[in-house]
């Protein structure tokens, strides 16, 4: 047996399957972001430690699998995400997650020092608000007490991996994700770091996906029901497992996510990035690979915001089906979904969201079909750079909260005037994290063999309506209006006193 745990932004959530493929059973665990202040997002470990050992407890109790039965443990998560640990790997605070956009004044003063030194070549990306580096230099410069009990630095799934075995560590897909990592040379960019006066000791040791990270703890036993000695990979970030799940472990394959954030990306066999610094580029399984991608900040959250914070409604598939008789366009509403800023194509901290083009005609199903088409529309920006970027797309992989409905899978079509597909797996990062741990343990030979072995395509897909693209096409453009012409007012929203 393989175990899969995905740290997510919204939840944890574990799957456990054989070495053929079947899949026994998953668990899940909820919880929220915490939003102390504006522009904040914080997240504290432990409580994402409790929720994983709670959800593999329940996993094993609802199965009634053999804990002893598993050969091997992978893990995804959340990208960017700083946490902070002290000599005896406590967390000093909250850990700042992906969402964050505290930290604009750091972001600027990073992206000029990159500038200034050439360096942008090897992270091969420019710092975002939200990304580790940056997260850390805030923290450095305005909460010195704490930066000064700082030992180590790691990302989410990092955390609960260290919880798991008691060892410190990262690995190149997460690491290249917090700025502070030479992309292109597959290691901390120790010059940038010491650039910015922190100290290098502070980034752990890193390694590769498949690599054995160590094995489980007594303690670690007792508050999961795992067999102690089990041996756990490193794992890797959340999207580059999503695309192992998918099947998706060579190029030329592009996939669609829609989770809390959303992302149009593709593997890559040599290190290419956005000379324009709209998309990002990451280090992707192997040693030789790399993912570029357009991320969205606001695809599944902003479908949250809407379900929770107006309109108190009980489940998403219930929003989903009120607004299925709505026609394409929403009949004039617009939905810009930047309720936190938005990164490809704006790299924009300061953007906001809002519903254009409403009558008296329009009711709450309107709503609900704009936000999931804004959402997509935000998803085309990015993939019209990867095209750009020369990689085609001649059909789009649906995953995530997007493949889970017929109508994200048909607006994705649409929208994007691709044929859209998903596959037979309905958790691809937990899967993507258990073909890896079963590659790292020598189950599988390969992660391609482990992908044919457990993922196919779905037999039905997605064509586009020609009625519903043309439709599309025009709002699209008036989509892109809307951020061009509101931008310089976007800077001034929230005024400074």
């Amino acid at each position: 047996m393989l175990l899969g745990i995905d740290l997510g932004t919204s939840s944890v959530k574990a799957l456990l399957m054989d070495v053929h493929g079947r899949t026994y059973g998953a668990a899940q665990a909820q919880y929220d972001i915490d939003v102390p202040r504006k522009d904040w997002a914080e997240q504290p470990p432990d409580k994402w430690w409790t929720a994983a050992a709670d959800t593999i407890r329940k996993l094993f109790a609802d199965t009634g699998a053999d804990p002893g039965s598993v050969c091997g443990i992978g893990l995804s998560g959340q990208m960017h995400g700083l946490v902070a640990l002290d000599a005896a790997g406590m967390p000093v605070r909250p850990a700042i997650i992906w969402s964050d956009q505290r930290s604009k004044r750091q972001v600027d003063r990073i992206n000029e020092l990159l500038e200034r030194m050439n360096l942008a070549g090897e992270t091969m990306n420019k710092a975002s608000a939200g990304f580790a580096l940056a997260s850390l230099l805030w923290i450095k410069e305005n909460e010195p007490d704490r930066y000064a009990s700082v030992r180590s630095v790691v990302l989410p799934k990092d955390y609960i991996r260290f919880k798991l075995t008691g060892r410190i560590g990262s690995e190149a897909t997460d690491a290249s994700s917090t700025l502070a990592f030479n992309t292109r040379g597959r290691q901390w960019a120790y010059p940038l770091i010491e650039a910015l006066g922190i100290a290098a000791d502070l980034f752990p040791e890193c390694r590769e996906p498949f690599d054995i990270a160590g094995e489980i703890t007594a303690e670690a036993a007792r508050e999961t029901g795992l067999r102690p000695g089990t041996p756990v990979v490193y794992g890797g970030s959340d999207q580059c497992m999503q695309a192992v799940g998918n099947g998706a472990v060579e190029p030329g394959r592009v996939i669609s996510n829609i989770g809390t954030g959303g992302q149009v990306s593709s593997m890559v066999a040599d290190p290419v990035y956005d000379p324009q610094w709209r998309m990002n580029s990451f280090c992707h399984i192997y040693p030789d690979s790399w993912v570029i991608q357009g991320s969205n900040l606001n695809s599944g959250l902003a479908l949250k915001w809407l379900k929770e914070n107006v309109l108190q409604a009980a489940d998403f598939n219930g929003l989903m089906d009120m607004c299925a008789q709505v026609e394409a366009g929403s009949e004039g509403v617009l939905f810009l979904p930047y309720l936190i800023g938005e990164r490809t194509p704006h790299m924009d901290a300061d953007a906001r969201a809002g519903f254009l083009g409403m009558t008296l005609k329009h009711r709450t199903e309107h709503l609900v079909k704009a936000v999931a088409e804004g959402v997509v529309y935000a998803l085309r920006d990015a993939l019209e750079l990867l095209e750009e970027q020369g990689i085609r797309a001649e059909k789009v992989i649906a995953s995530g909260g997007g493949a889970k409905h017929g109508l994200w899978l048909q607006c994705q079509a649409d929208i994007f005037g691709k044929p859209v597909y998903t596959t037979n797996v309905m958790e691809e990062a937990c899967v993507g994290a258990a073909i890896v741990a079963g590659t790292g343990v020598g189950v599988f030979r390969t992660v391609r063999e482990g992908c044919d072995r457990v993922v196919a395509l779905d037999e039905r897909y997605y064509e586009p309506n020609p009625r519903h693209k043309e439709l599309y096409d025009h709002y699209y453009a008036l989509f892109k209006q809307l951020y061009i012409r509101n931008r310089e007012l976007f800077t001034r929203w929230t005024p400074d006193c």
